[in-house]
């Protein structure tokens, strides 16, 4: 197996944001939220998880997979920039990348541009998970929280995701907003063999020039030598992009220069998401590294 890496560098504000959506489930399902088969669940296993003032407790909104929850906003106030906060619970036997079953997706969409890809993983070690958290995103991994636990496959995992560079200051200014959460792919099973939840959903909007800071989101990516390696993820910032190139090397550019792989599509936010882009070149000449060029 070769191990490679996809740089992407990510620019979030600091800015302070007006909360426009908040809950923490423990009461009735907010009238925002169209939980599809999704029901209020108590958190079991997963109480107290979290840092101090955002942790799970009471109630979560708890999902089988291949269902689709959505929040609809209206009446924002005027803003520039979004951001999206939850606690997710991973429960039991989710099956991550592979060849059995062929990938479970922690998808999540923002006016039906995706914000937010990559798969879970809970029932064996050796199972790909392509998250790879944030600092101080994980809150537990592979450990028994409860449900169809302990034994066999079902282990439980917990992250925070108010943390996740990916989902702050989405560039946004339109006064509606649409959320969507699913756990997609081939492998989707039963609620008894495998779900998902979420804890204090909170949605912000900001507004104004903002100080930012770079942000450097690792991806390590693995496949087969002689096969295709293919890539998702996303990329924002303050100001929308006007273009973004993949590109690869075989030592970060310094001797061997950068080539150019495909023009990545920019959404009508002024951010640039893609799955599942080829580098068919890679099977007869591997590259090590790959990044996302970038021009606002």
């Amino acid at each position: 197996m070769r191990w490679m890496l996809l740089l992407q560098i990510l620019c979030v504000s600091l800015v302070t944001g007006q909360t426009v959506f908040t809950t923490d489930f423990d009461t009735a399902l907010p009238a925002e939220i169209s939980p599809g088969s999704a029901t209020l669940t108590p958190v079991q296993g997963f109480g107290a998880l979290g840092p101090t003032g955002n942790s799970f407790g009471g109630s979560f909104l708890r999902s089988p997979t291949a269902n689709v929850v959505t929040l609809q906003l209206t009446g924002l106030p005027a803003h520039t920039t979004v951001n999206i906060g939850f606690l997710l619970a991973a429960i039991d036997s989710l099956d991550g990348s592979g060849s059995y079953p062929s990938g479970e997706y922690f998808h999540i969409k923002l006016d039906g541009v995706t914000i937010f890809r990559e798969s879970l993983a809970n029932a064996l070690q050796s199972q790909i998970q392509t998250y790879i958290p944030a600092p101080g995103a994980q809150l537990a991994r592979r450990v028994d929280l409860g449900f169809s636990g302990p034994g066999s496959y079902f282990t439980d995992s917990a992250y925070n995701f108010a943390v996740e560079p990916n989902l702050q200051s989405i560039p946004h200014t339109a006064s509606t907003l649409t959320l969507e959460y699913v756990i997609e792919g081939v492998g989707a099973q039963s609620l008894t063999d495998e779900s998902w939840a979420i804890d204090n959903l909170k949605v912000e909007v900001a507004n104004g020039a903002a100080s930012q800071v770079p942000h450097l989101a690792n991806y390590k990516i693995t496949y087969p030598v002689g096969t295709v390696p293919r890539f998702s993820g996303l990329l924002h910032g303050a100001t929308p992009l006007a273009n973004a190139t993949l590109q690869a090397s075989t030592d970060l550019g310094f001797s061997d220069a950068w080539v150019d792989l495909m023009t990545l599509p920019v959404n009508i936010n002024g951010s640039a998401s893609f799955i599942d882009i080829p580098d068919p070149g890679a099977d007869m000449a591997p590259r090590n590294f790959y990044r996302v060029k970038t021009v606002p």
